[in-house]
């Protein structure tokens, strides 16, 4: 006795696998953006505040205009990769249920398989047990 949905555990089996996959990325991507992140905070705290003419406090000013526009990038950037980190979970939690329901059927296919096998056994016994029962004491066979 075949289970008839095979083909359909396989597919959901390799869709689990591909969201998974896509979770792994999405994480490896939020996490780089946050250390960028960390990166562009940390490099904006070294900027000294030591002016000592109108020179040094333009370029001081100009660093940190350019900084914080590039924190704020970075930062937006952190909201969307945990958007999609987020997504991602989504898609695989919901695939990784699709595929135990499965996994749930073909084992309860399984069991019913091994059940009806056992019982076609037992009942060839059970004839065989009663066939030599009928014979007569001394026959060979």
């Amino acid at each position: 006795m075949t289970f008839t949905l095979s083909g359909l555990l396989r597919v959901r089996g390799a869709q689990e696998r591909v969201a998974a996959e896509d979770l792994s990325r999405a994480t490896s991507a939020r996490v780089h953006a946050e250390a960028a992140e960390r990166s562009a905070v940390t490099s904006l705290a070294e900027i000294s505040e030591r002016i000592d003419d109108s020179a040094t406090l333009l370029a001081m000013a100009a660093a940190r205009a350019a900084g914080r526009s590039t924190l704020a990038d970075l930062q937006a950037l952190v909201e969307m990769r945990r958007a999609s980190e987020g997504e991602a979970k989504a898609a695989h939690v919901e695939a990784r249920r699709d595929l135990r329901g499965l996994e749930r059927l073909a084992e309860a296919h399984r069991t019913a398989a091994v059940r009806e096998e056992l019982a076609t056994e037992q009942a060839i016994l059970d004839e065989v047990a009663t066939t030599r029962g009928r014979r007569p004491a001394g026959s060979a066979a």
